[in-house]
């Protein structure tokens, strides 16, 4: 699978640009704020159908433009396919694939996969458990279009519920709702927490084995899933029967919900607890394991893809060998082999890598050249 080219119109900060990318490593280089994650973003955007980073989709219009035009050219088994959004200053967008129009953005999940790792991510580690969960979802919303389905109609209802407990004392009645609201969570819950389940364990063993290769050695990186407190074990349970341990938890925090006007029960509040040699990594790694951790989830993630369907997905790496030594630095470049990828640097760091150097300045393409792989 590859991104081969990308054209952007009023995007961001690019008010035109057009770029083809090398099958294998693209180098995208420049100064701060120069445009690089932008550039990066424009074709994480076709693999998530929303932008990198937590901002409105509106908000992606170069400023003073009335819409943002984007198109890929991607493979993906040998077949190509040309994806166009069109973004509204005022909101709302139109897809296209192969000049047919698309209803859903659901439609276009998979026609091109990512894996992204950007500054950002170190949050994954440190932060709340929404960065974990987070991570499970993009990840799974790629391979699993099903699964993307259930999470939109489950975060559809947890909305709904919400307002019914917020308004409680101004309207009771609507209170007589909740059983029905909590059947249907139950449901999808049921969907989300059996699949989140099986993809963390695959995504701990393989981060295990990118965290010692990373840190030659050095670190021994470790996940766990948590779920609600009467499902400790979800792999060992059958989907139907989670359903009806998140039916019963939901009854159980009936009176407490009631009481905090909030939904305090359901994977939207589930984790992934991160140890780094035996330890809590939340609380006790140090910068340098902390980024060599969250490398190390983004390659594993990248590696279940391949598993999964014979591709890798497009690696997006965003400022990544900043502020690792040596011997991280050499264990990355090492593992990003195989597939396509672009990576943003502020130098030629990443340039014995070989592939197409793409230079940018103040929001345009300067310069495209291909560079000879150091020996």
């Amino acid at each position: 699978m590859r991104v081969e080219k990308i054209l952007l119109r009023d995007f961001r900060c690019y008010e035109e640009a057009e770029v083809t990318f090398d099958p294998s490593v693209n180098i995208i280089c420049g100064e701060n704020a120069a445009g690089k994650t932008n550039l990066l973003e424009s074709v994480y955007y076709f693999s998530a159908m929303k932008p990198l980073r937590a901002v409105r989709e509106r908000e992606t219009v170069r400023y003073g433009a009335e819409v943002a035009y984007l198109e890929a050219t991607v493979n993906s088994g040998g077949r190509e396919k040309v994806l166009t959004s069109c973004i509204s200053s005022k909101g709302g967008k139109r897809l296209t694939r192969n000049g047919v129009k698309l209803k859903t953005s659901g439609e276009m999940l998979g026609d091109l996969r990512t894996v992204v790792f950007s500054p950002e991510d170190l949050y994954i580690v440190k932060g709340a458990s929404a960065e974990r969960r987070r991570l499970m979802d993009r990840a799974i919303c790629q391979l699993r279009p099903s699964y993307w389905a259930a999470l939109n109609e489950y975060n559809r209802i947890i909305v709904q519920k919400q307002k019914i407990l917020k308004n409680r004392e101004e309207k009771p009645s609507l209170l007589e709702l909740l059983p029905s609201y909590n059947e249907r969570l139950a449901h999808f819950a049921g969907t989300l927490i059996s699949v989140r389940s099986s993809y963390v364990a695959k995504l701990s063993q393989l981060a295990a084995e990118c965290s010692a290769s990373l840190s030659a050695g050095r670190d021994v990186l470790s996940l766990e899933y948590r779920t609600l407190s009467n499902i400790p074990s979800p792999r060992d349970m059958d989907v139907n029967d989670i359903r009806c341990a998140v039916g019963e938890h939901l009854r159980s925090h009936y009176a407490a919900e009631l009481a905090s006007g909030s939904c305090l029960s359901g994977p939207h509040k589930d984790d992934i607890s991160i140890f780094v040699n035996g330890t809590d990594a939340k609380s006790f790694a140090s910068q340098g394991q902390t980024r060599t951790a969250s490398l190390a989830l983004k390659l594993a993630e990248r590696e279940i893809f391949f598993r999964d369907t014979g591709e890798y997905p497009v690696l997006l790496l965003d400022d990544v060998l900043s502020e690792l030594d040596p011997v991280r630095q050499s264990g990355v470049l090492n593992r990003i082999e195989g597939g396509q990828v672009l990576i943003t640097c502020c130098s030629s760091e990443a340039q014995p890598l070989g592939g197409r150097l793409i230079t940018v300045q103040r929001g345009r393409i300067s310069e495209v050249r291909d560079i000879v792989k150091a020996k």
